[in-house]
């Protein structure tokens, strides 16, 4: 008897001893599978024209999940478009204005350089005739002065000769030799007076010649004041065509915030995953920031369970686990402790622990390293394993 009694209580101590070395092996963990779910809505109100996902659907990024009536965006759109057209429309004008007062300014510029260059060239032609007249009047009046000192001469010895003939002291013949040198001497002063005074004219013309070259130059100054008048016509044009293209930015802009707002009708999906909830089906009226659907990342899933305070102490962040789902039993899916919350909390309702007796938990969650096919979902019961040292 005595025999039987110590074989039973090694099989006792045995059996122990293997269930203490397995608990001690993993804590259990149990609870559900969960993800991070983004809720994908709207930021306008609208009718919903179609909504192409349902519950259950695989979705990537950037796919097309629902869109919205567009009727009154499509009408700003329009709107915008023909802001933009004004607005340009405007800005060519102004730059067309700017155009001819810039080529009125140009005309100006070239008509004064001609202009200026004319009356150098006048002023210039005007001073050589004027010096060619002086010397003229130089030499005219050294003739002049030369045949009035022989008429002076020849008028004396023929009033002289006139007298001596008179009287029959000279011949017929001197005397007429003496009234024809005196009628040449009087002709050649009439000549040298009359070469006089063409010079003296010569000189006169040409200083008038410099006169209205000179006087030329208050068109000059004219010319002057029409170019800064229109200068500053283009300068203040110039300022209109950037207000005009500030305008065109304005409403380009407007058409672009115009495109997003359209491009906001069509709701995508900002992730690969899965749709969990579907909060709305074609045809009904949401407002501005009204959820269409839920998605989730099956490739960003976990276990979020339970620990009792007295085994909190075990465990750390990165620690290896594995979860099983109830529904594949026989799979182990790799995890690891991505979470653990730092205040106790009283055990939820819905979770059950093996230790009855346990008032506060620790929440944790066991991230799953992959997620094959997506098996585990979102809401799934699962039970997880952290693998303690050995």
């Amino acid at each position: 008897m005595k025999k039987v009694v110590s074989i039973l209580a090694v099989f006792l101590f045995l059996f122990s001893c293997q269930y203490f070395e397995k608990e001690s092996k993993a804590i259990y963990v149990s609870g559900r599978i969960e993800g991070n779910e983004i809720d994908v809505g709207t930021k306008f109100p609208g009718r919903v024209r179609k909504v192409y996902v349902d519950e259950g659907d695989s979705v990537k990024k950037g796919q097309i999940i629902a869109v919205l009536e567009a009727k009154d965006v499509d009408a700003k759109l329009k709107q915008a478009k023909a802001g933009v057209k004004t607005a340009k429309t405007a800005a060519l004008a102004k730059e067309k204005e700017i155009a001819v007062y810039v080529a009125r300014v140009k005309a100006l510029e070239n008509r004064k350089t001609a202009l200026e260059k004319e009356i150098d060239e006048q002023i210039k032609i005007a001073k050589k005739r004027k010096a060619l007249a002086e010397n003229d009047v130089s030499l005219a009046r050294k003739a002049y002065d030369k045949a009035k000192a022989v008429f002076d001469k020849t008028k004396a010895d023929f009033e002289r000769f006139k007298t001596l003939y008179e009287k029959r002291i000279i011949s017929r013949a001197d005397f007429d030799k003496a009234k024809m040198a005196f009628e040449v001497a009087k002709a050649d002063l009439e000549s040298a007076k009359e070469n006089l005074k063409k010079a003296e004219t010569a000189v006169k013309i040409a200083d008038a010649g410099i006169k209205i070259a000179l006087t030329k130059r208050s068109e000059i100054d004219a010319i002057n004041n029409e170019i800064q008048s229109f200068k500053a016509i283009v300068e203040a044009k110039r300022k209109e065509y950037q207000t005009f293209l500030e305008k065109v930015k304005q409403a380009e802009a407007v058409v672009e915030e115009v495109k997003a707002n359209l491009e906001d009708m069509v709701i995508k999906s900002p992730i690969d995953g899965v749709v969990t909830v579907k909060y709305v089906n074609t045809g009904e009226v949401v407002p501005a920031g009204f959820r269409i659907v839920s998605v989730v990342n099956l490739n960003d899933v976990y276990l979020k369970g339970y620990i009792p305070e007295k085994k909190i102490g075990l465990i750390r962040i990165g620690q290896p686990a594995y979860i099983v789902v109830d529904a594949y039993p026989d799979k182990k899916f790799p995890a690891y402790v991505s979470y653990i919350s730092q205040k106790a909390e009283f055990t939820p309702k819905e979770v059950q622990t093996k230790e009855e007796r346990v008032k506060e938990v620790f929440a944790v969650k066991l991230k799953l390293k992959k997620n094959p096919d997506g098996i585990s979902k979102p809401g799934m019961p699962a039970d997880g394993y952290i693998e303690l040292s050995k």
